[in-house]
């Protein structure tokens, strides 16, 4: 009985104590997935891809090349690991004040409203060519009642796809000004995020600590980057991932104040720039371990014991703000920001550590995109030209002929460019990866309009669809596709209709057990299939559409049973492991397929 009232208290207590604690609120998102730059933003004030309430939840930030939404671990390249909102000031009685909204999990206790989501489409009926493609709008109150509108803008068109804008509206709400106001935009921008997906640790000790991160004075750009690989570890941490011969870090990710208010005594604008090693010093950085006197110090630049030296290798935190501001009720300030991520293509990382060379190359891009960021601001958003839109496509895998079958209804028949006022498209540009949904990309066909070869080859009438065949396939490899539109001034569209899943052409199911082949065989790590997630793939085909595959070792014994049961394929993939979910080691395996209709058996070989 005294174990039983013991237990009973133990629950009773456990039940009292999380009835105290303070309840995480999950914050409404939406993601800006239309260019190459994906970014969630949420209605907190809050940016990033971790969700407070689920550890194991996450979603892009900073995220380049952005997406698909659903990512495998190897393929997640967000450079950013949280951002926020910072406000701090005096009230009317003199006394201090700071309200936290990220970058980490606290955030402000105040109210929030519902996020509003506009698409503006290239190609919809009522495109506007002076708005962004999407734009984001946040309300929320603080608990010092002041109100922030965060409007955020993106876009998918060429040499605007990398950056993302961020308009703050801040306003007072109170009966009497608040002075001394700054504002500020903490990040924890991490590009060897790469490391820790690849390296199963990112920036959780001082020797996995090898961001670099830099102020750009001219053009208020504060970046950070991958620092060159580290060899000096049993275990390298760099920038580089050995299994892959890939580069895995290949951008330069930072953001900018493009715009601000003026500050009450004119200050040039941003008025305090910090960057600090967040190891051991997260303590000193948010309201659950300091006070808001402390924190206002930092945010206003009064307290810099924290900066960094410029050569320092880095788990960083970055603070860009602005101020001071004298607020009147109901008075308001503006501040713009914008977050960048430029660099090399992904088909320069695929070919491994020689490209780390070519990084420096990627800073440069970054600091065009900020520009041209800062271009399309003073312009009002309004832009000089836009390419024709992406057409929707259908993508349908054809096992019969070993094709998949990409088509598309014809945009040159009612496509009016808005700014030119042309109807001006010249040519669609089909492009495949048989990696992963961020490419590499080839170019597999270019369809020429107005030529009466590729209309006679490429159009059919009965469906009234432009339609092509791609037969330089692999069965079982899976593949990502994008068509795009060029028109006569050389602007081309984007990739916003690629299939996030790859797709595959298999084979239909066989009648009997005759033609049983077995593919790669011999298999090398180089003849793996190159989609990711299925390098490890050896494919049965032209199976019946019920049968047994068993695996066995030279000397016998059962290393995996495969259960195929299809009436649609004829193909059962094996992705290497035993039973027991172990790795297969290099040899000769023996094989057979049981089936009503016949039996079948072979031989396989894995090098690796």
């Amino acid at each position: 009985m005294q174990l039983i009232q013991k237990i009973f208290l133990l629950f009773l207590m456990i039940g009292i104590c999380s009835s105290l604690w303070p309840q995480v609120r999950k914050a409404e998102f939406k993601i800006h997935d239309r260019g190459k730059l994906w970014e969630t933003v949420k209605d907190d004030g809050t940016i990033g891809p971790a969700d407070p309430t689920n550890r194991f939840e996450t979603f892009p930030s900073m995220d380049w090349p952005g997406g698909p939404h659903q990512l495998n671990k190897d393929d997640q390249r967000s450079y950013n690991y949280g951002a926020g909102m910072w406000i701090g000031g005096k009230r009317g009685d003199g006394s201090t004040f700071f309200t936290e909204n990220g970058p980490f999990t606290f955030v402000n206790e105040g109210t929030f409203e519902p996020m509003k989501e506009i698409e503006n489409f290239l190609g919809s009926d009522n495109y506007n060519p002076n708005e962004a493609e999407e734009k984001i709008i946040a309300d929320w109150t603080t608990t010092e009642n002041i109100s922030v509108t965060r409007t955020s803008r993106a876009w998918s068109f060429s040499n605007l796809n990398n950056f993302i804008i961020f308009e703050y509206v801040v306003t007072n709400k109170n009966s009497f000004p608040i002075t001394d106001v700054f504002i500020g935009f903490p990040y924890l921008i991490r590009p060897s995020y790469q490391d820790f997906v690849v390296h199963n640790g990112w920036g959780d000790d001082f020797n996995r600590t090898d961001e670099i991160v830099k102020y750009d004075t001219s053009r208020a750009l504060l970046y950070a980057y991958d620092d060159t690989p580290n060899f000096s570890l049993p275990s390298d941490v760099g920038n580089f991932w050995d299994d892959a011969n890939e580069l895995r870090t290949t951008g330069y990710a930072g953001y900018s104040m493009l715009f601000a208010d003026a500050a009450s005594d004119n200050r040039i604008q941003p008025a305090n720039i910090l960057y600090a090693q967040l190891l051991n010093n997260e303590r000193f950085l948010n309201l659950n371990s300091t006070t808001p006197e402390n924190l206002y110090n930092i945010l206003l630049g009064a307290d810099r014991s924290l900066q960094a030296q410029p050569e320092d290798r880095l788990t960083p935190f970055m603070l860009m703000s602005a101020g001071p501001y004298n607020i009147q009720p109901n008075a308001s300030v503006k501040i713009v920001i914008v977050e960048a991520v430029d660099g090399i293509p992904i088909s320069e990382a695929v070919k491994g550590l020689s490209a780390q060379s070519k990084l420096p190359a990627g800073l440069d891009s970054l600091r065009k995109s900020i520009v041209r960021a800062a271009q399309l601001f003073n312009n009002n958003y309004q832009l000089s030209a836009v390419p024709p839109p992406s057409p929707e496509i259908e993508i349908i895998a054809q096992p019969s002929n070993q094709s998949i079958a990409i088509s598309w209804f014809p945009l040159e028949e009612s496509w009016i460019n808005p700014i030119s006022g042309k109807s001006d498209i010249r040519e669609y540009r089909i492009y495949r990866s048989n990696r992963s949904y961020i490419g590499p990309d080839s170019l597999i066909r270019t369809i020429r309009l107005f030529s009466s070869v590729d209309r006679d080859r490429y159009f059919d009438e009965d469906l009234n669809k432009w339609l092509y065949e791609d037969q330089g396939i692999s069965l079982a490899a899976g593949y990502f596709y994008a068509v795009t539109s060029f028109d006569s001034a050389g602007n081309e569209s984007w990739f916003t209709n690629r299939n996030e899943t790859a797709i595959q052409a298999t084979r239909e199911a066989a009648e009997n057990t005759l033609n049983v082949k077995v593919f790669p065989n011999p298999f090398r790590e180089v003849s793996g299939f190159p989609t990711s997630g299925t390098e490890n793939f050896i494919v049965w085909s032209n199976l019946p559409a019920l049968c047994t595959i068993r695996i066995y070792t030279s000397s016998g014994e059962l290393v995996k049973t495969l259960i195929h049961e299809n009436l649609n394929s004829g193909e059962e993939v094996w992705d290497q492991l035993s039973n027991a979910r172990q790795r297969t080691a290099p040899g000769i395996y023996f094989w057979t397929v049981e089936s009503e209709v016949g039996n079948a058996k072979g031989s396989l070989l894995i090098i690796k």
